[in-house]
């Protein structure tokens, strides 16, 4: 389902409600190659004992489906037509106001040539947490970028790199 409507506006996000070790939930996300979040455990009221189970919110965040997942279709279509509808631009105490990223979804290029598409969250240092468009996070040293990627980030965070750092702590003719 996420593949189906992802593109539509819907998020889906898995909950491993049954105790599975960190390494057993890795190894079902890789095999079925799920592009969505998965987490471990839920909180909030249950809504059933059966497995497995959906919940489908409106975009007003109301419960608008629960049940199993072959169930869900109709729900999550008119829940895609709500989204549709309601277009107008939302103010900032939204729950569904649009993240502040540093860097907007786009093309990276790492120094081999290889590509993905992710929005740059924040920068610590040399490491960049990137967020793929399904919500999953990441860290990547952006000294392993493109020249041009490494380029922008420091446009737009206004930092140093530590090498620049380095070589003015070498170059303070002028300090007193």
């Amino acid at each position: 389902m996420d593949r189906k409507y992802a593109k539509k506006g819907m998020v889906l996000v898995g909950a491993e409600v049954q105790g599975s070790n960190d390494e057993k939930i890795k190894e079902v996300i890789d095999e079925h190659d799920l592009k969505f979040t998965v987490t471990k455990g839920i909180a909030g009221p249950s809504l059933s004992n059966a497995i497995p189970h959906m919940a489908v919110f409106n975009v007003k965040g109301d419960l608008v489906f629960t049940g199993h997942p072959n169930q869900a279709e109709k729900a999550i279509k008119t829940a895609l037509k709500e989204v549709k509808e309601d277009s107008s631009p939302t103010d900032e105490s939204s729950i569904f106001a649009k993240p502040n990223y540093l860097i907007e979804e786009r093309l990276w290029t790492n120094d081999k040539g290889k590509t993905l598409k992710a929005s740059l969250i924040t920068l610590e240092g040399n490491t960049g947490k990137f967020r793929f468009s399904n919500g999953r996070t990441f860290n990547y040293d952006i000294t392993k970028l493109s020249s041009d990627d490494q380029t922008l980030i420091k446009s737009k965070s206004n930092q140093e790199t530590e090498e620049e750092q380095e070589e003015e702590k070498v170059d303070n003719r002028f300090e007193f």
